[in-house]
């Protein structure tokens, strides 16, 4: 497979333009009591959650060198504190339903997403306690039965309480479930933390398409185009890069190590933008290269067309496609897709003036289809050896998107050689309008291993900045059999709405690491080439 190493350098950036609405916070009141403080459990809030014996902090167990904090079925152990961007030890407190007068909660992991499970609902006293996918039974429901300044926590499904086994004080112990007994080893001491960052457990999950009848099973990149045509309304198109084709999976639902991408790029159809279940179709064309999954084809002299960012107009939908053969850029197209109501659309390659022609700017950082008639589009320029970018501006009319003109400062115009630089970033960047500012959200490079891989965001009021400085808001935490995952794509999608003012994010992971081949145990695993989605508060971006 192609190993991407100079995306740093063609720092991938979405500029999306969607009306994010901000809900009012349900805020967090705490009170004093004794030489405690006592967090009132709100509705939705954030929290650590400690045991009264130990005073020790419940979090998902396993070895994060190898992931296995994220896994299904993960057990709920007592450990000391962890360091600042670990996750594993915050716990999201979700209302979710009213039975008898007695209000029932979720308990959502931060790091994983998955949330607090009594296995297969079992009954069973010192049943060790896990972590596992969302599904709203009555093994995930939990009473918070308050007791002056702690909590017990009482499952709905079988009655029994989330207990420190055997009262321990020592890091390790399992978090287990017991008759309930009124014991201080079942008081849980419930603080709240300010609004803090998490993996999105289901969007992830629409991209583990584990099935060999579907199109594409396993890609990079990951940008969104929500559509509004026809009765593709609700519908979002997922761009991809580089895809391999479920006909690829084995019984192991893994790879041969000798097998190959099947296609430089293709696009989901996603059917309804609120339904994560991930079986949604591809998109076909009648493909000049016999690719009929393939949207943009490779052309001649090249080895790979990589689509990016796109914007709907009227039936159609404009795409930016860079175009390159081995690891060098050589040109950059707009395509432009027919909408139908089926899977099988039109694809046409047009080349306009200014933007295509040149590979300095890349403009595959994002379209904001403006209220004033145009569609402005963002591009980057890496610099630091692909460790930052300069960003630029350009913008069409939505009624000729083959007539580009290019922001110099202080107005528009046809020469793209005077575009000024409106904003620097690091390698990946992505640029949102959401309540009422400009957010700019951008990623160390972590595709070369490198040690510090955070996401960070800055705000603005005006298109073109000034952004205010960083503030970090994620660390990446995927690992590779010990080792970094590489990362990269940074892309924003605040089309996605949860209503509870978070900014839905996406990255991707390309298979190996430092040191280590994608090929493992005689297998590559395809789920090292998938997306992975966060949700950002607004209150942590400074909004």
């Amino acid at each position: 497979m192609r190993t991407k190493l100079f995306l740093c350098g063609l720092a991938t950036a979405f500029v999306c333009m969607q009306s994010c609405q901000k809900n009012v916070s349900e805020g967090d009141s705490s009170i004093s009591v004794g030489n405690k403080l006592k967090s009132t459990v709100s509705d939705y809030g954030n929290f650590t959650i400690k045991n009264v014996v130990s005073n020790l902090p419940m979090q998902v167990s396993g070895n994060e060198l190898y992931n296995q904090k994220f896994d299904n079925s993960a057990k709920s152990e007592q450990f000391v504190a962890t360091a600042t961007g670990n996750l594993w030890q915050e716990w999201q407190v979700i209302y979710k339903t009213t039975v008898n007068s007695v209000k029932y909660y979720a308990l959502m992991n931060h790091h994983s997403g998955k949330v607090l499970d009594v296995p297969g609902s079992a009954t069973t006293n010192d049943l060790q306690l896990q972590q596992y996918q969302y599904n709203g039974s009555n093994a995930q429901l939990w009473e918070l039965r308050a007791t002056g300044s702690y909590y017990y926590i009482i499952n709905k499904g079988n009655g029994l309480a989330v207990t420190n086994l055997n009262g321990s004080t020592s890091a390790g112990t399992a978090i287990v479930q017991e008759t309930f007994s009124s014991a201080t080893k079942q008081q849980w001491l419930f603080t709240s933390v300010a609004a803090d960052s998490y993996r999105d457990d289901e969007v992830t999950r629409y991209f583990q398409r584990d099935n060999a009848s579907l199109g594409s099973v396993a890609w990079d990149q990951g940008n969104s185009i929500p559509l509004t045509w026809s009765s593709n309304n609700g519908k979002v198109l997922w761009v991809t890069q580089d895809a391999w084709d479920g006909s690829s999976l084995q019984s192991s639902m893994k790879f041969p190590c000798n097998y190959f991408f099947s296609y430089n790029n293709s696009i989901i159809i996603q059917q309804s933008k609120t339904d994560w279940t991930p079986d949604d179709p591809n998109m076909t064309i009648n493909s000049p290269m016999g690719r009929p999954k393939q949207i943009c084809s490779n052309q001649s002299g090249t080895d790979w067309s990589w689509p990016g960012p796109g914007v709907e107009i009227s039936d159609k939908v404009y795409i930016q496609c860079g175009e390159g053969n081995g690891l060098n850029a050589t040109n950059q197209s707009l395509y432009v897709l027919t909408q139908s109501t089926g899977t099988l659309w039109t694809s046409q390659r047009t080349t306009p003036a200014g933007m295509s022609g040149q590979t300095r700017i890349n403009y595959a950082l994002g379209m904001i289809k403006g209220i004033d008639g145009y569609v402005y589009v963002y591009g980057a320029e890496g610099t630091s050896f692909g460790y930052a970018s300069n960003i630029y501006i350009a913008r069409f009319p939505q009624s000729n998107p083959q007539s580009w003109t290019f922001w110099n400062g202080s107005g528009w115009g046809t020469d793209i050689n005077t575009s000024a630089i409106i904003a620097t970033s690091l390698a990946n960047t992505s640029v949102v309008y959401c309540n009422g500012k400009y957010v700019l959200a951008t990623m160390d490079c972590a595709f070369n291993c490198d040690a510090t891989r955070n996401i960070y965001t800055s705000t603005a009021t005006n298109i073109t900045g000034p952004f205010t400085s960083r503030v970090q808001v994620y660390k990446l935490n995927d690992n590779f059999y010990g080792q970094y995952t590489r990362a990269y794509t940074l892309i924003c999608h605040p089309e996605f709405d949860n209503g509870r003012s978070e900014l839905l994010i996406s990255y991707a992971v390309n298979y190996s690491a430092c040191g280590l081949d994608a090929c493992q145990g005689g297998w590559i695993d395809p789920n090292y080439y998938r997306i992975r989605a966060l949700r950002i508060p607004y209150s942590k971006m400074g909004m």
